[in-house]
């Protein structure tokens, strides 16, 4: 059984995008919202509201990549906790197909980055910024390893954002 040994920078990560998810929240949505109700619409405020809810959303999708993995090798399974996924959800390795070992670039530097494939999708990343053990997790997930696949940049941004693309292999 695989542990997945998270950075220590991880958790202060992960306090400061909690803090300011609810700080956003808060002052920015909430306050508008009742600010809005009060005073009446207007553009700006609708503005500010779009502007708010856009960061809030980027912060999401910062948060969701933040996982604690734990692989089982006897079960072939893999089983995270994230923030989305307090309790866990177990994932079969027997169900995906394949998976592409890519590397993305962050304020930190270059990292690399392995997306699990299912009928042709990419469906769950592991990311390499967060793992202190990331080759050990890499090498205990048995599966064939797509080497050639070409990114372009709408591909690339598609992926890094939503975490899943079509794969079609060569």
């Amino acid at each position: 059984m695989i542990k997945s040994k998270i950075h220590r920078n991880w958790y202060l990560w992960l306090s400061l995008m909690l803090f300011f998810l609810a700080l956003g929240f808060y002052m920015f949505i909430v306050k508008t919202i009742v600010y809005i109700i009060k005073e009446g619409v207007s553009f700006s405020n609708i503005l500010v509201l779009i502007l708010c809810l856009s960061f809030e959303l980027f912060i999401i999708i910062v948060i969701k990549d933040f996982k604690y993995v734990i692989i089982d090798k006897q079960r072939n399974s893999l089983k995270y906790y994230s923030i989305l996924r307090p309790f866990g959800n177990t994932l079969k390795l027997d169900d995906f197909d394949n998976k592409i070992k890519t590397s993305e670039t962050s304020v930190r530097g270059e990292y690399e980055v392995v997306y699990l494939v299912k009928k042709g999708y990419t469906v769950f990343k592991i990311s390499g910024l967060f793992y202190d053990n990331f080759k050990e997790i890499d090498s205990s997930i048995k599966l064939k390893r797509i080497y050639s696949y070409k990114f372009n940049l709408k591909l690339y941004l598609q992926l890094l954002f939503t975490g899943k693309i079509k794969i079609e292999e060569e």
